[in-house]
C-alpha cells in the first residue's frame, strides 16, 4: 500500500487484536481504573475459544481497551494451560499451566475487542473463573503507572481473619496511590486453599492465588487501595506468605500509560543460577522508550525443583516469579521495569531450566510519544485540493513523522503540505530518526505512445533535451536526451534520467519546503505508479531523481519500497550506481509493531541497510501508516 494512502475507512471491521496504540501524548488515554473485585465470568472452557463479554459490566465500561484479571482453573480433565486473549485473536498466550486435576490461578492483562475477550484451555476441559480488578482506557480520573524496585510489604502468616497491609506512604508508594501491583506467594501451606488480596475492608469472594497443600506457588496481583491499604486472607487454616510491591497507580501525569499489544514471544532462554539479561525494549512489539513491560513468564524443563526470578535488569525480589518442581511447566505474570537499556533478567535458584517470556503490553511515559513514527500526505487533507490538514486523522503520539510532498501523482503538490510539515516538526523525538522527513513519488511513464499497454500512455511532459530548467544543462551520465519520434516513439535511458531529474527538481523547487537541504528525502518506488518494463530505464529515472536532489543540496536520500516491488521495478542495482547503498525504508503492509521490528533484519534495497520499516495498522475507524526506526 502506498505510503500516506492507508486512511481508507473500514466500517464494521473487528480486528484480531488491539493494534491501535494508545496516544501517550493524550494524558487520559491508557490510564488504569481499579474496580471492586468481582467475578466477571465462570463456565466450562474447552480447546475451542469461548467469547466472554467483560466490558459494560462490573464497573468496566464498554469502551475499555484492556482489563486486569485473574483466571482460576478447576478440575481440568487434561494437563495443559489456560489462555485469555482479545476476542477474535489468533494468539493463545498461556496464562498458567496445570496438571490434570490441578486447581491453579494466574493473573494477566488482556486487551479487549469491542469489550470482549476469549477463553480456552489447550486440551480437554476445565472450569474457569475470571475475576476482574480494573480496566485501562480513556478516563479523566484514571491513574498512570510507576514501576518500583521490588520492596517487601508482607512477610508473615495469614489466616481466615483478614490481615490489613498498609502500603500508601511506604515502600515508595505515594499517599494518593489508587492501586498497587504486588508479587505474592504462599509457602508450603498446611492445607489446600485460596488466598484473596483485596482492598482493605473488601470481602469479595474472588481468587488471587490458588494453592495446594505443601506446594509453594506465586502470583502477581493488581489491587485497589482503600484507606491506603489492602487486606490478605486465606480460605482455610493458615499459610505463610511473602509480598513485594513492584509498582503503583496514581491520578497524576508523571507516570506511564498502558498500551496493549499482540501477545509476542520475546525470548526462550536457557537459565541457570547466574542472571541472564534479556532485551525487551526495541523488540517483541515494545518500543525503546517503554518504561515497563507486561510479561507472562513461564518456566519448564527444570533439571531440579527450584524457583524462577524474572525482574528488571539489576533488580532483586524477595518473592520468586514462580516456584516449580523438577520438569514442571508453570508461569506467572509480572510488570517488569525496563531500565538498564530496556532489559530484564532471568535466573533459577538451582540447576537449569528454560524460561519463556511473552509480552502482552507495555507502559509509556505519558509525554514521551509512542516511540514510533507516522507518515502522512494528501489523504489527511480536509478534502481534495484542500490546504487544511486534519490532525485528528493522524495519531498525536508521533515520535517522528514523514510527510509526502506530492499529491495523488508525482507531478502534483500535496495541498496541505505546509500544515503537515509544521505538524511533523512537533514530534516528540527520542529516536535515531529526524523528527520531520519527506518522501516523493518516483515513476518513469515513458514517451507518449512508447508503451504497448494502453493504460500506460506515457507522459506528455517527457523530456526532449538535457536542459532543466530551461537553459540549464544537466550533466547526464547516460548521454544526450533527444526528441522522441512521433511515429515510432522510444523511451531511452538519457531521457529516463532527465524525467527523474525534473520530477525531483520540481519536488524541491515547487512543492517542497524552502529549506529542502535540511531534510532526509525518501524516493517512493511502488508498482502502483507508472514504470517501464525495462528495469534499466527505471534505474536511470531513479538516478536522475537522486542527482536532482543532490544538485539542490540534499545530502540525505533513501529509498522506500516493498521487498517485492523494488526488484520487480528496478532489478539488480549495479555497483557504481548512485542508488547503490542508499538507506532503505521497508514496508511490510498490514502488520504489527513486532513484525515491523523483525523486518529490520531484512535485506535492504540496492545493497543499503534497512533504516526504517513501515506497517499499516488500525487508527480510529480506518488505518494509518506507522513507522519504526531500526537503530
Amino acid at each position: 500500500m502506498s505510503i500516506g494512502l492507508a486512511l481508507a475507512v473500514v466500517a464494521g471491521v473487528v480486528t484480531a487484536g488491539p493494534v491501535q496504540s494508545a496516544s501517550a501524548a493524550a494524558p487520559t488515554t491508557g490510564r488504569f481504573t481499579p474496580v471492586a473485585p468481582a467475578r466477571a465470568w465462570s463456565g466450562t472452557a474447552t480447546s475451542k475459544a469461548t467469547t466472554v463479554t467483560l466490558g459494560g459490566r462490573n464497573g468496566i465500561p464498554s469502551t475499555a481497551t484492556a482489563v486486569v484479571l485473574t483466571a482460576t482453573v478447576g478440575s481440568p480433565t487434561a494437563a495443559g494451560y489456560v489462555s485469555v486473549a482479545p476476542a477474535g485473536s489468533a494468539s493463545s498466550p498461556a496464562i498458567q499451566n496445570f496438571a490434570k486435576g490441578q486447581p491453579i490461578s494466574g493473573t494477566t492483562t488482556v486487551a479487549l475487542t469491542s469489550g470482549k475477550a476469549q477463553v480456552k484451555v489447550s486440551a480437554g476441559s476445565a472450569t474457569v473463573s475470571l475475576d476482574v480488578a480494573g480496566w485501562y482506557g480513556t478516563s479523566s480520573t484514571g491513574s498512570t503507572y510507576t514501576p518500583l524496585a521490588p520492596t517487601n510489604v508482607l512477610d508473615g502468616t495469614l489466616s481466615t481473619t483478614p490481615t490489613r497491609i498498609p502500603i500508601a506512604g511506604v515502600a515508595g508508594v505515594p499517599e494518593n496511590a489508587t492501586a498497587v501491583v504486588l508479587q505474592a506467594d504462599v509457602s508450603r501451606p498446611a492445607t489446600s486453599g485460596r488466598m484473596r488480596i483485596t482492598p482493605a475492608g473488601n470481602t469479595a469472594g474472588v481468587v488471587s492465588l490458588m494453592y495446594s497443600k505443601g506446594t509453594t506457588i506465586a502470583n502477581t496481583v493488581t489491587v485497589g487501595l482503600s484507606g491506603g491499604a489492602v487486606q490478605a486472607v486465606v480460605s482455610t487454616g493458615t499459610a505463610r506468605s511473602l509480598a513485594d510491591v513492584v509498582g503503583y497507580y496514581a491520578p497524576d501525569d508523571s507516570g506511564s500509560v498502558f498500551v496493549p499489544s499482540y501477545p509476542v514471544r520475546a525470548a526462550t532462554v536457557a537459565t541457570t543460577t547466574t542472571a541472564k539479561n534479556i532485551t525487551v525494549a526495541g523488540t517483541a512489539g515494545v518500543p525503546r522508550n517503554a518504561t515497563a513491560a507486561v510479561i507472562n513468564a513461564k518456566v519448564g524443563k527444570g533439571s531440579v525443583g527450584g524457583s524462577l526470578r524474572v525482574v528488571g535488569a539489576g533488580l532483586a525480589s524477595s518473592v520468586p516469579t514462580q516456584v516449580y518442581a523438577k520438569g514442571q511447566t508453570i508461569g506467572n505474570a509480572l510488570i517488569a521495569p525496563l531500565s538498564s537499556g530496556g532489559r530484564i533478567s532471568a535466573k533459577v535458584s538451582a540447576g537449569t531450566a528454560t524460561a519463556y517470556v511473552d509480552v502482552v503490553g507495555y507502559f509509556l511515559d505519558g509525554n514521551s510519544g509512542s516511540g514510533t513514527g507516522v507518515d502522512v500526505s494528501h489523504p489527511q487533507c480536509a478534502a481534495k485540493d484542500s490546504p487544511n490538514f486534519v490532525s485528528s486523522l493522524a495519531p498525536a503520539d508521533r515520535s517522528f513523522a514523514i510527510v509526502g510532498v506530492n499529491g495523488v501523482l508525482g507531478d502534483r503538490a500535496n495541498p496541505c503540505f505546509a500544515q503537515e510539515l509544521a505538524w511533523a516538526q512537533g514530534a516528540s523525538g527520542g529516536t535515531a530518526q529526524d523528527a520531520a522527513q519527506l518522501y516523493v513519488i518516483a515513476a518513469n511513464p515513458g514517451a507518449p505512445g512508447s508503451n504497448s499497454d494502453p493504460e500506460e500512455p506515457g507522459s506528455s511532459a517527457w523530456p526532449t533535451s538535457n536542459e532543466y530548467p530551461a537553459g540549464t544543462v544537466v550533466n547526464n551520465p547516460y548521454g544526450k536526451c533527444v526528441p522522441y519520434s512521433k511515429t515510432k516513439p522510444v523511451s531511452t535511458s538519457p531521457c529516463s534520467f532527465m524525467y527523474g531529474y525534473f520530477r525531483a527538481y520540481d519536488d524541491v523547487e515547487k512543492f517542497g519546503p524552502s529549506s529542502s537541504a535540511s531534510y532526509r528525502w525518501w524516493l517512493d518506488v511502488e508498482n502502483e505508479f507508472s514504470w517501464q518494463p525495462n528495469q534499466a530505464l527505471n534505474r536511470a529515472a531513479l538516478e536522475g531523481m537522486i542527482a536532482a536532489l543532490q544538485n539542490r543540496g540534499v545530502t540525505k536520500v533513501g529509498i522506500y519500497s516493498t521487498p517485492s516491488n523494488f526488484p520487480e521495478i528496478m532489478g539488480t542495482v549495479p555497483s557504481g550506481s548512485p542508488a547503490r547503498g542508499l538507506p532503505s525504508w521497508l514496508a511490510i503492509g498490514t502488520g504489527r509493531l513486532d513484525q515491523a521490528q523483525a523486518a529490520c533484519s531484512s535485506a535492504g534495497f540496492a545493497g543499503g541497510n534497512v533504516a526504517m520499516t513501515q506497517y499499516v495498522t488500525a487508527f480510529g475507524s480506518g488505518e494509518i501508516d506507522r513507522d519504526w526506526s531500526c537503530s
